[in-house]
């Protein structure tokens, strides 16, 4: 089974997509800031992680910085799902080696289907 850590400082929407992600039956492993996330990254290693960049203690940014520059961790698929959209914003993302950059608001299915595509890139 794989494994999802949601990293989102919005109880309401972590939890919805921990529920979306548990029904498509993945493990799922939920953080509400970057700091707590990084931490789980850490102990359990996910095998992709999906993160919010506004959060208070460690912005998403910060995360995905210092998770590129772990050589044990920088292989594993980062993905930023924010209401970020300037291209800013993107750049420094892009910069820090993000593997795919979405706007939340996304639909359910295109999100599933990113998330599998990661897996099993015949999806797409």
């Amino acid at each position: 089974m794989r494994t999802i850590l949601i990293i989102d400082d919005n109880q309401d929407y972590r939890l919805n997509l921990l529920e979306i992600f548990q029904i498509e039956s993945y493990s799922t492993l939920e953080a509400r800031n970057g700091l707590i996330g990084l931490r789980m990254i850490y102990q359990h290693v996910p095998d992709i992680i999906l993160c919010d960049i506004d959060m208070p203690v460690m912005t998403g940014l910060e995360v995905l910085e210092t998770v590129k520059a772990d050589i044990k961790l920088s292989s594993i698929p980062f993905i930023l799902n924010t209401a970020h959209s300037d291209d800013t914003t993107r750049k420094t993302a892009v910069e820090l080696g993000v593997d795919l950059f979405l706007i939340k608001g996304i639909p359910l299915e295109q999100l599933l289907n990113t998330i599998s595509s990661f897996f099993d890139p015949s999806i797409l």
